[in-house]
């Protein structure tokens, strides 16, 4: 899996435990947030990341059989997607409540965190879950399944 996938997740696993140390407003949304984020990070980690982790050998113009593996794997992403575009629109007030109690707060720290968050949600949505399909399109195409 590609390592910069791992460690956008490790940073915002450490953010939310930053900013739920916090208390008041803030470490009450970041505690809202993180039982929102995690587990649907953990999904991702099991579905999505094995899939991009053959992007660089696809680039490259390599295809091998044994890359037929990750096709179960986008075929279950299918069937998360449904629930995985509720999850956002539950997710995305949630880093707008912890923004938004960062700013009151004045705590510009998490109000950076918090507005990461959101641009990873928006990559999640507009870049990488797309991406999904096209790469087992592209494994099931190559290897002619």
């Amino acid at each position: 899996m590609p390592e910069a996938l791992q460690l956008s997740h490790d940073e915002v696993r450490a953010g939310l435990v930053r900013a739920s140390t916090t208390g008041g407003r803030i470490g009450d949304a970041a505690k809202r947030v993180a039982e929102l984020c995690l587990p649907h990070f953990e999904h991702e980690e099991e579905i999505v990341f094995p899939i991009f982790g053959l992007l660089r050998e696809l680039a490259s113009g390599t295809v091998r059989p044994e890359m037929a593996q990750v096709l179960p794997l986008v075929t279950a992403f299918s069937i998360w997607r449904d629930s995985l575009s509720d999850a956002h629109q539950s997710i995305a007030p949630a880093i707008e409540a912890l923004l938004r109690a960062a700013r009151k707060e004045h705590n510009r720290e998490i109000a950076e965190f918090a507005y990461g968050l959101r641009v990873h949600e928006r990559l999640e949505d507009e870049v990488i879950y797309p991406m999904v399909p096209l790469i087992g399109k592209y494994v099931q195409e190559k290897l002619g399944n």
